[in-house]
């Protein structure tokens, strides 16, 4: 495709679109501790070193301005598609988090997180940050990259078919709860037994400030059982890493149809 020709900067502000709706939405590349200037640098180099590989014409219709603007716009949303199918897993793991933070009476701790913007449970930060190290360790984000890189190639611009991934992202939501509450379980099954000791202590012990007594009682068991659940948690990231990238291929492949 030639330099000159207008379909080329048409072609390659659809790609921008892609890259940067996706970099918006995926994890790391859109957590809001990376600076704005930073993602829209990376989005206008990664457009110019993938527009060259898209080897299939631009439709008709993006040839024109309302064509073009509704090109745009399937661009956004192809992006954002493979940016929230990336992050289920820490969707789960973020959920299953706050959950233990809660039995744990971290909800008590809660402070304003600066780099979110609202009020962050320790524990649940805690667990999202250390995945998010897992994740840059095991290049992730390069093989984010590699998908999205593919997706040019499946996916012709303007021409997703947006529905078609509807299903399948309807299914992950219903297991990211799933996973989420397998994540939490042993703390939720722990504290309830806890629970229910201190209900008996209080019975018999009537003048005993249970209240005081519960919250390090608590916090202590809950310490000691993030230790074995960090232990036995992280030696599977890269599979659920490795299902992560399968998962962002069936949309891939999904969207091009």
């Amino acid at each position: 495709m030639s330099y000159l020709d207008p379909a080329y900067y048409l072609g390659l502000f659809l790609v921008f679109v892609r890259i940067s709706a996706l970099m918006a939405t995926a994890p790391f590349f859109g957590h809001l501790s990376v600076p704005v200037r930073l993602r829209i640098f990376m989005a206008v180099l990664l457009a110019y070193l993938v527009v060259g590989f898209v080897t299939r014409p631009l439709p008709p219709m993006a040839l024109h301005t309302v064509g073009f603007m509704v090109g745009v716009g399937i661009e956004a949303l192809t992006g954002v598609v493979l940016g929230f199918a990336s992050q289920f897993l820490f969707w789960a793991v973020q959920y299953a988090a706050e959950l233990i933070g809660f039995q744990m009476g971290l909800s008590m701790a809660q402070v304003f997180n600066p780099v979110d913007g609202q009020q962050t449970n320790p524990m649940g930060r805690f667990f999202l940050m250390a995945t998010l190290l897992v994740f840059v360790l095991l290049d992730g984000p390069q093989d984010l990259l590699r998908a999205l890189i593919a997706s040019f190639d499946l996916v012709p611009l303007a021409g997703a078919d947006l529905s078609a991934p509807g299903p399948l992202l309807y299914q992950w939501t219903g297991g990211l709860f799933s996973t989420a509450l397998r994540f939490a379980s042993p703390f939720m099954v722990t504290f309830f037994l806890v629970e229910a000791a201190l209900g008996i202590f209080a019975r018999v012990v009537p003048q005993a400030e249970l209240f005081t007594l519960s919250l390090p009682i608590k916090l202590l068991t809950g310490i000691g059982l993030s230790y074995f659940f960090i232990r036995n948690f992280f030696p599977i990231i890269p599979r659920l890493l490795d299902l992560m990238a399968d998962d962002l291929m069936r949309v891939i492949e999904a969207l091009s149809f």
